[in-house]
């Protein structure tokens, strides 16, 4: 069970969210979409305590940490002086977990320094980073930008799989993708969020335009 209740955050004197409220019974993929500069990504970080606001954010009634959720944001920090398998050992000591014996979801080159990287592989090797470990929550902040068609498609189908046990919660302005997968899909607008059933997907174009 996720629930996120933001009451209110905002800088200075302009509210960028106000009475946030969602819940998530079950496992699967769920959508978050809204025009640029909504707040999107202040969501996640509120949930991931990464910035301060009104209100709190549990997973089966324990406060949510980046120790016990995954995230991956739009352009993720990363050191490039590192090799990529010296950066996968820095990631999982930095959050404190023992490695699964998992593959890497992606073939990136493990003894390349990461600053010869290009912006793609980049985003590969901190998305393969990540899957080291089995969360019960994933958000994910536009991880299909800086992607190829092809590790497109090996992420969605990455993340299928995972969402049979895990709840991944996706921003993304690629709607078509979050058509076709998600469960529900969450519209924020003018600091307010509202929610859409599969069956109501065709509304969403509406409640972010008209």
């Amino acid at each position: 069970m996720l629930t996120i209740n933001i009451k209110e955050k905002k800088y200075a004197n302009r509210i960028i969210l106000e009475n946030i409220n969602i819940h998530i019974a079950k496992a699967g993929i769920y959508g978050l979409v809204g025009k640029n500069g909504v707040g999107k990504t202040t969501l996640f970080k509120c949930v991931l305590e990464l910035e301060s606001y009104i209100g709190n954010s549990q997973i089966n009634n324990v406060n949510i940490a980046l120790q016990n959720v995954a995230w991956c944001p739009t352009e993720p920090s990363i050191y490039k002086e590192l090799t990529a398998n010296e950066f996968y050992d820095f990631y999982s000591h930095l959050l404190d977990f023992k490695k699964s014996n998992n593959k890497p979801i992606f073939n990136v080159v493990d003894d390349k320094l990461i600053r010869d990287f290009s912006t793609g592989m980049m985003k590969k090797t901190y998305l393969n980073a990540i899957f080291q470990k089995e969360y019960p929550i994933y958000f994910l902040d536009e991880p299909f930008n800086g992607l190829d068609l092809e590790s497109n498609y090996i992420l969605i189908q990455y993340l299928i799989e995972k969402s049979k046990e895990s709840i991944i919660i996706i921003s993304s302005h690629i709607l078509d993708v979050l058509y076709n997968n998600c469960e529900e899909i969450f519209v924020l607008n003018n600091n307010y969020i509202s929610k859409f059933e599969k069956e109501n997907f065709n509304q969403i174009h509406n409640a972010l335009f008209a």
